[in-house]
């Protein structure tokens, strides 16, 4: 905690960390997966002209995922994920404004074990393809709700290669 407050104080613009993110979701093997994130927005948009662009961020989690399901291997899962995201999004986000967006990214993860419930992931590296929309609100578009639907496997490069796809629900909050 004390790392985060001493990143985030000063004036935003000047902060590695723009954003913290709270996240909560559901895949297979009757496993919830719980996440928290920091946020390092790119100072970089693409394809401004109009009322929409595109930009991105650098998305940091470390997760939990529990599994109520036998099988024969592990009930919890650790998850440490790097990914770039690219979004799309409306520009307007004055207050009381909802502004939507699109987003995707493909990123790196380790989990530890490698196994649970009833899958099998085979490896501690795995890839995370992930697909989102949601909506920021709030003054200057502060605050983010979304959903994401993200797979995440190791690509083949161990078998067996089980993978997981997770259903998440974000919640971002802007420093």
């Amino acid at each position: 905690m004390v790392m985060v407050t001493a990143a985030t104080a000063g004036p935003a613009e000047n902060n590695f960390i723009d954003s913290l993110s709270l996240t909560y979701g559901n895949a297979q093997s009757d496993t919830n997966v719980y996440r928290l994130g920091i946020q390092h927005a790119w100072d970089r948009s693409w394809f401004t002209n109009g009322n929409w662009h595109v930009t991105g961020y650098w998305n940091a989690e470390v997760g939990h995922w529990h599994s109520g399901k036998g099988g024969g291997h592990e009930s919890d899962l650790y998850d440490l994920g790097l990914t770039p995201i690219f979004r799309l999004e409306q520009k307007s986000s004055h207050s009381g404004h909802l502004a939507p967006y699109a987003e995707a990214g493909i990123g790196l993860h380790m989990v530890s074990p490698t196994s649970i419930g009833d899958r099998n992931l085979a490896s501690v590296f795995q890839f995370g393809n992930n697909l989102g929309v949601g909506f920021r609100f709030g003054s200057h578009g502060r605050y983010d709700l979304g959903y994401r639907f993200q797979h995440i496997s190791n690509a083949g490069l161990s078998q067996p290669n089980q993978g997981m796809d997770i259903h998440t629900v974000n919640i971002r909050v802007d420093l």
